[in-house]
């Protein structure tokens, strides 16, 4: 089937109804809207028939593939609260962080979806952060607004203090 990239698809959706005649876009609008509730509907019933076959176990273990659980995610229809699967995405970035990991937290969800993440002002890799970071948040969860990023005042440099040698 191939890769299935949630933001090239959105992105591409959008461009499609971008070149939509401004009369036609509010169609094409619906019908996309239309298609994801058809779809929605059926991945509900999937999840209903796993569940009823094999229990939770079975819809966690659906959930687990990144195609399928991204898709569960995008109808609410994911076994795992989204916090949850955030912290999982922030856990994961901070062990490809390595010793920078502990520079990086979570400061919430906002209601519309955006992800808060706390990182160091200034530093050589913030932007290997944001990118790790991004990236791993829109893999466990996609049905998340993105990532702001807010940098953390440094707070007061510290003062090197050694012992002076007598002449």
């Amino acid at each position: 089937m191939g890769d299935w990239d949630p933001a090239r698809v959105a992105g591409r959706l959008e461009e499609v109804l971008d070149r939509l005649d401004p009369r036609t876009r509010p169609a094409g609008e619906e019908l996309v809207r239309l298609l994801m509730q058809f779809y929605g509907s059926g991945f509900e019933q999937v999840v209903a028939v796993a569940r009823a076959a094999g229990g939770d176990g079975l819809v966690h273990r659906l959930a687990a593939d990144p195609l399928v659980g991204g898709l569960l995610a995008l109808h609410d229809l994911h076994p795992v609260p989204l916090r949850a699967r955030v912290e999982q995405a922030m856990a994961v970035a901070a062990r490809k962080l390595g010793g920078h990991g502990g520079d990086v937290e979570l400061l919430g969800i906002d209601p519309d979806g955006t992800v808060r993440v706390a990182l160091p002002a200034h530093g050589c890799s913030t932007g290997t952060m944001r990118e790790i970071v991004t990236d791993e948040v829109a893999a466990a969860a996609p049905d998340t607004a993105g990532v702001a990023f807010v940098e953390r005042d440094p707070g007061p440099a510290l003062l090197q203090i050694g012992v002076r040698r007598g002449r």
